[in-house]
């Protein structure tokens, strides 16, 4: 028995278009479908029919999608990944795509996307193409969409500054600016024990073990801050590998026996609870300083503009209460490139600094890894002794 025939509408040519054109009901709509050919009207007919089988509206926008698909895949993830989304798609994304029809969003418009974020840094860049992929590679496996149209594209942009430690005669000066001060115990916890800063500011007395025979620190909590400013305190650290014991140094540990162990915060608001985002950055940029970026001007104090008539914006950097700025990931990083310096075994490293990998720390810090003059200077005179022997036995021999 012959399979029936599929019965299309009837495909008319229109003039006015000068395409061909058929009319029909799906999903409860009138639609018009244009083509170039007979063949290409009933293409878009198939697939407008099977999409409205599938409970779907080809006329739905990426913006209403993300919001579907925000609803549903984040609900499980950390606070910070459901932040880095949640700003990729207000600021950089919807405004550009947002408001199209996320069946007919082709790679051009992704082009386009990227191209606002011109002179951003490769981080920032990579996270929107990230969260856009990932949204559709959602509407791509619900059959919504045929292709993912970030596929082949790079995030490029420019890679971050490298990070600087401080010296030791900086490290001295900002302990001795902020010593007896309310950021007193950050800065050390941060510089002395390599915390990040939502683990320092997550601290509990009844993790800091002064009274063991090697006094330590446990890292077993977190306190971050959601879109308000206000501090979640939380068990849940950035990786398994954060949980970490880690050794108390003479520095620190005076520190910390001066404290005392009163209250539940290590680092309190003024209130004893945890510290907010708002107390937080009153109290770092006294500490740490500052960037802000403002308008430049000229030796006469007028607005400089550029070629096209935009104000020319640059940014400016104030010192804190050591006279210059720095940042708690600095303090971190600090930490761990003396320990690296240090000749510390690689694998150790890794644990105090709480790295997943140890790919990690290497990639970060393999240029300090025995890398000083004292370590490399053996295996160069080595190699060079051997040469020159070489060369000498090679002389005489002519």
């Amino acid at each position: 028995m012959s399979e029936k025939r599929r019965v299309y509408p009837a495909i008319t040519w229109s003039e006015s278009k000068r395409l061909f054109r058929a009319s029909f009901t799906v999903g409860g709509k009138r639609r018009d479908v244009y083509g170039k050919s007979k063949d290409e009207v009933m293409d878009k007919i198939d697939i407008l029919e099977a999409e409205a089988g599938r409970g779907v509206d080809s006329s739905m926008t990426f913006g209403t999608y993300a919001k579907r698909w925000c609803e549903l895949k984040m609900r499980g993830l950390k606070h910070n990944t459901r932040a880095v989304y949640a700003n990729a798609l207000s600021s950089h994304i919807l405004p550009g795509i947002g408001a199209l029809p996320i069946t007919k969003i082709k790679p051009l418009h992704i082009d386009e996307v990227m191209a606002a974020l011109d002179g951003r840094s490769s981080s920032l860049r990579s996270k929107v193409l990230l969260t856009m992929s990932r949204i559709f590679e959602s509407a791509a496996e619900n059959e919504l969409i045929r292709r993912n149209p970030c596929l082949g594209r790079k995030a490029g942009g420019i890679k971050a500054k490298e990070k600087t430690p401080l010296t030791k005669e900086q490290q001295a000066k900002l302990c001795g600016a902020v010593s007896g001060t309310q950021a007193g115990l950050f800065v050390l916890l941060c510089l002395y024990a390599g915390l990040r800063r939502e683990e320092a500011l997550g601290l509990l007395w009844s993790n800091v073990h002064l009274d063991a025979a090697a006094p330590y620190i446990d890292v077993r909590h977190t306190v971050t801050f959601d879109s308000s400013g206000n501090p979640m305190h939380s068990l849940d650290l950035k990786t398994s590998a954060a949980y970490r014991s880690i050794p108390v140094p003479p520095v620190l540990y005076g520190a910390l026996a001066a404290a005392g162990t009163n209250g539940l915060f290590v680092i309190p608001s003024k209130n004893g609870g945890a510290m907010d985002a708002k107390e937080f950055g009153v109290m770092w940029r006294k500490t740490g300083g500052y960037a802000a970026t403002g308008v430049e001007k000229d030796a006469r104090n007028r607005t400089v503009r550029d070629s096209n008539g935009k104000y020319v914006r640059v940014k400016k950097y104030y010192g804190g209460a050591a006279g210059f700025t720095v940042t708690p990931h600095q303090l971190r990083h600090t930490y761990i490139t003396e320990l690296c310096a240090s000749g510390l075994d690689i694998k150790k490293i890794q644990y105090l600094a709480g790295h997943s990998s140890v790919n990690m720390t290497l990639n970060v810090y393999s240029h300090v890894v025995n890398n000083r003059p004292d370590q490399l200077a053996p295996a160069v005179i080595s190699a060079f002794d051997a040469g020159k022997s070489a060369g000498n036995e090679s002389a005489g021999g002519v």
